[in-house]
């Protein structure tokens, strides 16, 4: 499924490349706010050493907000984003109960820095990212314990934007989340799960507006 999602995105990336190149000269000015949305899919990975590996794709969509400055050729900025992805990825517990490790949303923080082809713009993105998780144990004598929290953790990925007629820009990026372990307990609950490793990994489109 991974592997599946990369080659949609490279092959959206490559599709930027071959947007005609014959815009005005102010059509490739990078330089400024930015505000737009996007969409896509998600693939939500959960990993735990008591209970086994999960995962889970869903449909992805959100918001994003930055800032670009322009250097000739080269683009440098920054960006936040926030992305509404609704997961559910259950498991079954020792003593006949069940878990269910739930997410909604993501969001990073992220530096971007890339080359300029015409109206396009190549790009690499890193920085720091956020979900929240909720837990809920479900166990076989009916009572529900729950947990929450929000895990961080790295956010890196490659894109490629390209302008359709000024202001209008069109993206397509991979981004992948790395949460890393963090522990989700119960009070009174089980003992068996004691850490959870939570990643993402975001394919999408988006449409930005720019203001100069």
């Amino acid at each position: 499924m991974v592997l599946r999602h990369h080659w949609v995105a490279l092959a959206a990336i490559c599709a930027v490349a071959s947007i005609n190149t014959a815009f005005p000269a102010a059509a490739a000015d990078w330089t400024g706010t930015y505000i737009g949305a996007q969409a896509g899919a998600t693939r939500s990975d959960v990993n735990t050493q008591q209970l086994g590996d999960f995962d889970t794709t869903r449909a992805a969509f959100g918001g994003h907000i930055g800032y670009n400055l322009g250097f000739g050729i080269v683009v440098v900025g920054v960006e936040a984003d926030v992305t509404y992805a609704s997961s559910s990825i259950a498991f079954a517990t020792a003593g006949g109960g069940t878990l269910n490790v739930d997410s909604t949303w993501n969001g990073s923080l992220r530096g971007r820095g890339g080359i300029t082809v015409g109206p396009a713009l190549f790009y690499a993105t890193a920085g720091w990212g956020w979900t929240g998780i909720s837990a809920v144990e479900r166990t076989a004598a009916g009572t529900n314990l729950k947990s929450s929290g929000t895990f961080d953790g790295v956010v890196y990925g490659l894109g490629a934007e390209a302008y359709l007629l000024p202001p209008l820009s069109l993206r397509f990026e991979i981004l992948r989340y790395d949460y890393g372990t963090d522990h989700v307990s119960f009070a009174g609950g089980i003992a068996s799960l004691m850490s959870v490793d939570r990643g993402d990994t975001v394919v999408r489109a988006g449409v930005t507006l720019h203001f100069k």
